[in-house]
């Protein structure tokens, strides 16, 4: 007898690779709970599923979420998961890319004038005068903190305009149609 006979038959996934896929599972339902109400909404799930997210946040004990989550790891054990995956996988790509036009607007409208005609042409819709104090205003603080500290770095950060700018510029992003958006990522500008 040769060892392939006496090797048994593949039975199917063995318990630690059903356990792992179930601890996937229940990530990705803990990923669902993360999202806001609109985000959630664009999110294709059965409507049990649905149903038992908006429950978990009325659970009233830790140990009642943790059982809920469970529940949850089922529903998304019964359905097709993979749909739920690629909407948060779209989302998360979909928020780094806005954090990365925010910070490149950011630094523009900071270095000159120029780009501030910029986001007006690209984003008429947003509120142009407290916009152009609010860069004033971080120009500002930035140039007291540049006196103190020459390098820059590490003091620019605690400029509460220029975070303050950073929020209002993403704001404006996240509410923009997709297109103005990937205009700005497309020709490497901002």
């Amino acid at each position: 007898m040769t060892a392939d006979r006496d090797e048994p038959a593949y039975d199917g996934p063995s318990k630690t690779q059903v356990k792992q896929q179930m601890h996937d599972l229940q990530d990705i339902g803990v990923e669902l709970l993360k999202l806001s109400g609109a985000q959630l909404a664009h999110v294709p799930m059965d409507d049990r599923l649905r149903a038992a997210l908006r429950e978990h946040g009325r659970m009233p004990t830790r140990e009642a979420k943790r059982r809920h989550m469970q529940f949850i790891g089922r529903l998304l054990r019964e359905t097709d998961a993979e749909p739920a995956r690629k909407a948060l996988h779209d989302i998360r790509t979909g928020e780094a890319r806005v954090l990365a036009h925010a910070e490149r607007w950011r630094e523009d409208l900071l270095a000159g004038d120029a780009a501030m005609t910029d986001w007006i042409a690209r984003h008429p819709h947003s509120q142009i005068q407290p916009l152009r104090n609010l860069v004033r205003k971080a120009r500002r603080e930035l140039a007291e903190l540049d006196a103190l500290q020459p390098e820059g770095g590490a003091l620019r950060s605690k400029s509460r305009a220029y975070k303050e700018l950073f929020q209002v510029l993403r704001g404006v992003l996240q509410a923009a149609p997709a297109p103005v958006d990937d205009a700005v990522a497309d020709d490497g500008t901002a």
